[in-house]
């Protein structure tokens, strides 16, 4: 994985965790973070040693990202059930 990649990883990740930040604090990063370590080390284990690989990185964002779009969805709805 190249500098460059790394850090654009590095910014996805941040915007995932402010996301559901956003929209469940703590809990719901930590309980992303869980499932999303839990899918990465099931799909791709790695033994820490070298550069973490490219396919585990991008498992881990996906649980991220999946549960932003959860959450979003539930943000949504929840806020129309209120307005009406």
């Amino acid at each position: 994985m190249t500098v460059f990649e790394r850090w654009w990883i590095w910014r996805v990740r941040a915007a995932c965790v402010l996301a559901l930040a956003r929209r469940g604090g703590d809990a719901l990063v930590g309980d992303a973070c869980t499932e999303a370590s839990w899918y990465a080390d099931m799909m791709h284990p790695w033994d820490g040693r070298g550069c973490e690989p490219a396919a585990r990185v991008y498992a881990w964002l996906s649980i991220l990202a999946a549960r932003g779009t959860l959450a979003e969805g539930r943000y949504s709805l929840d806020h129309r059930q209120h307005q009406h």
